[in-house]
């Protein structure tokens, strides 16, 4: 009976939903403050950003629409590229990639985590602040560069962020435009 138990509490150990597998115990002690002030060095995508620590930060309540589209090189019969004219407008996800960089990269900011802040994969959640209070997640959706992506537990912001979302819609901001 005590083998049984043993084996039980082992099993229920190992396939337990919390994502510690790996983690260095500093970083799992670390995330018990709330907020923490950081550098983000890098902006990998709308919603997706490189702090000075090595660490990756998903912002909570945002949905990146993708990279830039890539462009391809057509090659005529004999392996010679074809010039193609380029256009002179600028995609959506280069505007959205650029403003996030404006705002973002190089910035120092204040980290806000919250209840769910590590995935099983071992990104971090949290909400970026602009030393200007404002919002990093908010100026996105309020752009129209980023989705709305509300995931409880995480909802500490939803009123604000649905805001910005609507309107982002009611002005038709850049994905959110006809």
């Amino acid at each position: 009976m005590m083998m049984l138990n043993l084996s039980l509490f082992v099993l229920i150990f190992l396939f337990s939903p919390f994502p510690v597998w790996g983690q260095n115990v500093d970083d799992l002690i670390n995330f018990s403050k709330k907020q923490e002030e950081g550098l983000i060095v890098k902006v990998v995508n709308t919603d997706l950003v490189v702090l000075e620590n090595g660490h990756r930060l998903k912002l909570i309540g945002i949905e990146s629409a993708g990279p830039p589209p890539r462009k391809y090189v057509k090659f005529d019969k004999n392996g010679i590229p074809i010039e193609e004219k380029e256009e002179a407008t600028i995609s959506l996800e280069d505007q959205a990639l650029a403003y996030a960089q404006e705002i973002m990269e190089g910035k120092k900011v204040t980290i806000e985590y919250v209840v769910e802040s590590i995935d099983p994969v071992g990104r971090r959640f949290a909400y970026v602040h602009l030393l200007d209070g404002r919002m990093a997640t908010t100026e996105l959706l309020r752009q129209g560069f980023v989705y709305l992506k509300i995931r409880p537990p995480n909802i500490k912001h939803a009123v604000e962020l649905r805001a910005a979302y609507q309107e982002a819609k009611r002005e038709q901001r850049g994905f959110l435009g006809d």
